[in-house]
């Protein structure tokens, strides 16, 4: 026995020693092109993003070896922070770019998750394994088209899709305790408190940094660059994935006391932001979340949730009105009522017409790099920055049978958590309820990459654990 021991403290020790050894090249690495950097006198704007992007890959290469409970919280934080620090960089050098270095910072820090993922990849569960080839396949097939055509647009693309993906895999071999995962997710909700409450003091404020993004970014369809006179979109980068981002710490701090983050204060600060934003889709969201996670609940759960929404309710009926922003939130609420007389929502059904006769003309998908930001760096005309429909999307991209492929995925794991989450009733019923919003929000725009992405597979992550933690709390992992 103790021999075993000391094998297990000898291996230990070696992986140590590798991750150090990793944290020091990367260093020196990364030191090399700062200094090559900082010796051209016109590039002190990089050199400022270079660090900045140094100093995030050395805290998470701290934390992976330390203190990896928090690894994941940490690059959550770094994909909601990273466009705020962006855009106080801009503003400092008063100087604006559509792609920028600080952009990246999101990617590079989270490919660190491989570190674990692959020390730990024969804990994989079989499920997780069956969707990362489907995934794999379908992203291989995509970047092999998309690359001929759009370089490094697709490799952009590739990577928006396959990074927030990691979280799936890297919770599900990471063999932390239930514990750890309901520190993941309160930890969520302040941060989620905390986006919020920058993004009201934004919209009463507007700080000269976000004023100054908002008029070179020429971002006319969130409102004019006014205190009171836009959309909030906080330390995200637009209003539509700070609506949702909300909307899934918002839903995640109702169904649990234990995920809540500064209690009903939290929850009102959140939702009030949330309504700032006038993101629909972001509303939406929420009420499904909150039904599905209703449907698989425990009773005792069920009667709080409607409690909670009751106060919420109310709150909305006689607290909204003396808030600044409540005309413009409430006329945004009304043409849900009357959605054919919605200038935007026709805008969304033409635009899907017309994209789908594209995609019955070619089946086989354009590829990687055809729509999304990344076709910011082809520069090519004939692509889509935007795009009003996920599922169209996704087949836009990678095609019919591809697309099928891995729209056939989600619905195999709605179906899955919904028949586990009558044994399971903590993580089992929010994965599901994830799952289940995300299939209702692909209507509108595709959320499985970027920072919606991370949010999604990091909520459905949560029902799968690993074998060797299925052996320390029994009944948390259904196989």
């Amino acid at each position: 026995m103790e021999e075993i021991d000391g094998r297990h403290a000898l291996k230990f020790g070696v992986r140590k020693y590798i991750s150090i050894l990793i944290t020091l090249t990367v260093a020196i690495i990364l030191g090399l092109v700062v200094g090559i950097v900082s010796t051209v006198s016109s590039l002190h704007m990089e050199l400022v993003q270079f660090t900045i992007l140094l100093n995030c890959m050395f805290i998470a290469f701290y934390i992976n070896i330390y203190k990896e409970n928090i690894l994941l919280p940490y690059v959550i934080l770094i994909w909601a922070l990273s466009p705020e620090i962006r855009r106080v960089v801009d503003w400092l050098f008063h100087t604006y770019s559509e792609v920028s270095i600080i952009s990246v910072i999101p990617y590079c820090v989270s490919l660190i998750l491989l570190v674990p993922i692959l020390r730990n990849k024969s804990l994989l569960n079989r499920r997780i394994k069956f969707i990362a080839i489907i995934m794999g396949v379908t992203l291989t097939y995509g970047f092999c088209i998309g690359f001929l055509k759009y370089g490094m647009a697709s490799v952009f693309d590739f990577l928006n899709y396959a990074v927030p993906f990691l979280v799936l895999i890297y919770v599900n071999v990471c063999g932390l305790n239930i514990d750890v995962r309901n520190r993941w997710l309160k930890n969520f909700s302040y941060l989620g408190v905390f986006v919020a409450a920058y993004g009201i003091y934004q919209y009463l404020v507007l700080p000269q940094w976000d004023e100054f993004w908002m008029i070179n970014a020429d971002m006319n369809s969130i409102g004019t660059p006014e205190p009171l006179n836009f959309r909030l979109f906080s330390t995200i980068n637009s209003p539509g994935p700070t609506g949702l981002f909300l909307a899934f710490s918002l839903a995640i701090m109702i169904v649990q006391k234990k995920w809540r983050a500064f209690g009903l204060v939290g929850m009102m600060i959140v939702a009030f932001a949330l309504l700032l934003t006038l993101v629909r889709s972001g509303w939406i969201a929420f009420i499904v979340l909150i039904l599905a996670y209703l449907i698989r609940s425990q009773l005792k759960n069920k009667i709080m949730l409607i409690a909670l929404l009751a106060v919420i309710g109310l709150a909305y009926q006689f607290i909204l009105p003396m808030l600044p922003g409540a005309s413009s939130i409430t006329s945004r609420i009304e043409t849900l009522n009357s959605l054919e007389g919605d200038h935007s929502f026709n805008e969304r059904l033409s635009f899907s017409t017309n994209i789908l006769s594209d995609i019955i003309r070619n089946p086989i998908g354009k590829g990687l790099g055809s729509t999304g930001l990344g076709t910011k760096i082809s520069n090519n005309s004939s692509d889509f920055v935007t795009f009003d429909n996920g599922y169209l999307n996704i087949f836009y991209t990678f095609g019919l049978p591809l697309g099928l492929a891995l729209i056939a995925t989600l619905f195999y794991l709605a179906i899955y958590f919904y028949k586990s989450s009558g044994k399971e009733k903590v993580f089992f019923p929010i994965s599901f309820a994830a799952i289940v919003a995300s299939l209702f929000l692909l209507s509108g725009s595709n959320i499985i990459q970027g920072i919606s992405g991370v949010i999604v597979w990091f909520i459905a992550a949560l029902a799968f654990i690993s074998p060797p933690q299925h052996e320390q709390n029994k009944g948390g992992y259904l196989p």
